[in-house]
């Protein structure tokens, strides 16, 4: 269970390369913005509040998250018919954690919520790389869930996010993060399927595995997102 906690703690100028279709960097950001529906889509993209099935390590796991896009997230995990929640913001974060023995809410460590707070880019960290201090290469054609794919390395410090665009529709395949925290080099995989569009016309991927070496698999799966609904940071922040 320990393992588990410390998993749920780590889930936050450009180079440009020519390839053989003549394509930058650039290009490659502008192609996977316009199909997540344009600039002016996300733009408009808030908040989201989503329910969830989690499985880890054969335990079945309810969840709700809460996202207002550049200010916090909140994510409740019902284990064992306790609440686990995680707050992150964009310069602090905390968590309770009632199965390690305490109902107040515990700092997190100052790495694990820069590397969260990627998470609350309503395009994702590839949208807007350049302001939030991203470095942008391009690393050549691969593959990823048995798709050909665009491979681009994200970095900034020892921060680096390697993502996987699907060569035909650019949505977001792969997911490879690594980071230090607390003195420990992190790594984490997260795969994304099922993208599907919401009644408002955003793509969200229905379903996501997220791999790490702790704990093995954490597959979850939306059965239920709210698009620009009111969200009050206020409540957002409350501990219990």
């Amino acid at each position: 269970m320990k393992k588990i906690f410390g998993f749920l703690l780590t889930v936050a100028g450009t180079a440009f390369f020519t390839f053989a279709q003549g394509q930058t960097i650039d290009e490659l950001q502008a192609k996977y913005v316009a199909a997540l529906g344009g600039k002016d889509k996300i733009a408009n993209l808030k908040n989201v509040v989503q329910e969830a099935n989690m499985e880890v390590m054969g335990m079945q796991m309810p969840a709700k998250i809460w996202i207002v896009f550049g200010e916090a997230s909140r994510q409740e995990v019902e284990i064992q018919g306790q609440k686990m929640i995680t707050f992150i913001s964009k310069d602090k974060g905390w968590m309770v954690n009632p199965l390690a023995g305490s109902t107040d809410a515990q700092p997190l460590p100052d790495d694990a919520v820069k590397s969260a707070a990627g998470g609350l880019s309503a395009g994702g960290e590839l949208y807007d790389y350049k302001a939030s201090g991203l470095t942008a290469t391009y690393e050549g054609k691969d593959s990823a869930n048995g798709q050909a794919a665009y491979k681009i390395k994200l970095t900034k410090g020892e921060y680096v996010s390697t993502i996987y665009l699907d060569a035909s529709t650019y949505y977001i395949l792969r997911n490879v993060a690594k980071t230090n925290i607390m003195g420990q080099a992190v790594e984490q995989t997260t795969n994304f399927t099922e993208y599907k569009k919401t009644p408002e016309g955003y793509v969200f991927p229905f379903s996501s595995t997220i791999s790490n070496p702790m704990v093995g698999e954490i597959k979850a799966s939306i059965i239920k997102i709210e698009v620009n609904s009111a969200v009050d940071i206020k409540e957002l922040e409350k501990t219990n």
